[in-house]
């Protein structure tokens, strides 16, 4: 009987299809490696954060010297925005968090802190909202339409 199984296991599985079938496998696999490479320099990578994202639709707008000083200016803001929040915001965010973790702390204190929290926050993005509004009134009605419209389309993400 083991002469059978040993000739049934040979006739299963020739070796003259399994090299061609892992060689295919392989090949296969290379040309997708290959490609996603390919697509990866092809396709243009999101911007990561607000300012990214403002930087490419400022790229889209032909903006003249003029514009160009103030974008240059709302970038920095936005740059500078990141920082702002974790130096100014992300402590009354610890110290929220700390308060609602100790069994002692009231309700009121909590909600005092998170409060301050929210309106620190609430303040860095109305700055930001001055100066995006400050670049928008150095554009031509076109231009500022443009924009809007980018931004919303980029934006549609977090839908």
């Amino acid at each position: 009987m083991s002469m059978v199984g040993t000739a049934a296991t040979r006739e299963g599985w020739p070796r003259s299809r399994i090299l061609p079938a892992v060689l295919a496998v392989s090949l296969v696999l290379n040309v997708l490696f290959v490609a996603g490479a390919v697509w990866g320099r092809i396709e243009e990578a999101p911007a990561r954060g607000l300012d990214g994202r403002f930087e490419r639709i400022g790229a889209q707008l032909a903006l003249d010297a003029t514009q160009r000083v103030a974008f240059d200016r709302l970038l920095a803001e936005l740059r500078g925005r990141g920082d702002k929040v974790q130096q100014q915001v992300a402590p009354l965010y610890r110290a929220a968090w700390d308060a609602a973790g100790n069994p002692t702390a009231g309700a009121d204190e909590v909600f005092r802190l998170f409060d301050a929290a929210f309106d620190k926050r609430r303040q860095l993005n109305r700055e930001t909202t001055r100066e995006t509004l400050d670049f928008l009134a150095t554009l031509s009605p076109e231009q500022r339409g443009r924009f809007v419209a980018l931004a919303r389309e980029r934006g549609s993400w977090r839908k």
